[in-house]
């Protein structure tokens, strides 16, 4: 049922709610296609790390197989059984590590995005844009589900009322 030709589908895994949904959304996508999924969980892992880089690679393949059968689990209940997983552990940084491996023009990246503070995004830029500006492939930007997001504005909200009954009386 594989065709040829039709590239690979790559998601980076992470835990946040929005890389949930562009797992779910690459697994559907993987099978429309027949190809298998790679789900990439990128690691920042430098020399200085305890083990150094050798104890930092066997550990990352533990670890990373660990998180992304959780992040499966999370998301859809379990590993998908009509579509063929491999799971790839990459040492680097998120967004370079993500646009190196989906480097052949006929992939498809997906990549989770949340809402953030500009402050967050000012020390630590989005891993969505960087990868959509770079990549030599689709890249896929999947927010979050939208009553997450409309949530996150009612706690918000919620807590600046609190904040305010609280300095009246």
């Amino acid at each position: 049922m594989r065709r040829h030709g039709a590239g690979r589908v790559i998601v980076g895994v992470d835990g946040s709610l929005a890389g949930l949904r562009a797992l779910r959304l690459a697994v559907a996508e993987a099978g429309r296609r027949g190809v298998a999924l790679h789900a990439v969980r990128v690691w920042n892992c430098d020399s200085s790390w305890q083990g150094g880089a050798a104890g930092c690679d066997g550990e990352i393949g533990q670890q990373a197989h660990a998180e992304v059968v959780a992040a499966f689990g999370a998301a859809m209940g379990s590993m998908p059984g009509d579509v063929q997983v491999v799971i790839t552990p990459v040492a680097g940084r998120p967004s370079s590590a993500l646009v190196d491996y989906a480097c052949r023009d006929n992939d498809l990246l997906f990549v989770g995005t949340s809402q953030r503070r500009w402050w967050r995004r000012l020390f630590r830029p989005s891993t969505a844009r960087s990868c959509a500006a770079r990549a030599c492939c689709p890249v896929v930007v999947v927010p979050a589900e939208s009553f997450v997001r409309s949530a996150a504005s009612r706690r918000q909200s919620r807590a600046i009322f609190r904040d305010l009954s609280a300095l009246s009386g």
